[in-house]
């Protein structure tokens, strides 16, 4: 009997001591299964958390690149005006020289009406020589008109694009057209109403493209024709989508007008 009661008493206790590994193991993976969750939230914070911050950063380069656009539209702006304000005052100062040598001649003609009415001096009709000076001075108001119209008319539309913009410009220099049409300037001013329609909010791409084509089909010898040619260009390869017509341009370009500054750009953007 006691053999027996001592086989059983191992028996228990080797049952009990091969028992406790097993609640062991249970409760090991009890633990797991509360921290895996506890991890899955924490990279699901740590995911959202890069997630804004990447967003964040989106904005923030939005919104660089409008201001960048914006400062680039602001120079391309002050380029126009600059280069327009250079060719204004070039064609303007070409206009005083003309005049200054036409004034050069006035003095002869100013003195003849003098020597004229010296004689009148001495005869008793004194008052007769008083109107005399009033007509050479309508004259001398009245010569000068003649060549400086064609310059004032120009320098109004100059005058009104600095004051008011390409809007209030663009009917003085069609008025300068119709009134000066055989003039020298003509070819620049067709140009300019081009760059003016250009600039109106929305451009009015189909006059701009009128004008432009009048330049370069009617005015070939222009200075102005290399660079109606290359806006004809622009306007038919970025708004009618027209990219062989595009070409022809800048063909037109390179054929005719090669050392200009245009033709060069056409040469690289001939491939397109």
């Amino acid at each position: 009997m006691k053999k027996i009661s001592i086989l059983l008493g191992s028996l228990a206790l080797s049952t009990f001591v091969h028992a406790a590994p097993i609640e062991q193991r249970n409760l090991s993976n009890a633990q797991t299964a509360v921290v895996e969750p506890n991890q899955q939230n924490s990279l699901l914070w740590d995911m959202r958390q890069t997630i804004s911050q990447l967003q964040n950063q989106i904005r923030d380069l939005r919104g660089q690149i409008e201001e960048q656009n914006n400062q680039i539209e602001q120079m391309q702006n002050d380029l126009k005006n600059r280069y327009t304000d250079l060719d204004q005052r070039l064609e303007l100062l070409n206009q005083k020289v003309d005049a200054e040598s036409g004034d050069l001649a006035e003095p002869d003609a100013e003195a003849q009406p003098d020597e004229d009415t010296a004689p009148t001096n001495n005869q008793p009709s004194e008052p007769q020589s008083t109107p005399a000076p009033t007509n050479t001075a309508d004259q001398q108001t009245q010569v000068p008109q003649a060549p400086l119209s064609d310059k004032d008319a120009y320098a109004l539309a100059y005058d009104a694009y600095k004051q008011g913009g390409a809007a209030s410009a663009i009917q003085p220099m069609e008025n300068f057209i119709q009134q000066h049409p055989t003039s020298a300037y003509v070819s620049n001013a067709y140009y300019w109403l081009g760059e003016f329609n250009l600039s109106l909010t929305p451009p009015n791409y189909n006059q701009a493209k009128d004008n432009f084509e009048i330049v370069a089909g009617n005015y070939p010898q222009s200075n102005k024709a290399p660079a109606s040619l290359y806006r004809l260009s622009e306007i038919a390869k970025n708004v009618d989508q027209d990219i062989p017509r595009a070409r022809e341009y800048y063909l037109k370009l390179i054929q005719n007008y090669a050392n200009s500054k245009e033709a060069e750009t056409a040469k690289t953007a001939i491939n397109l």
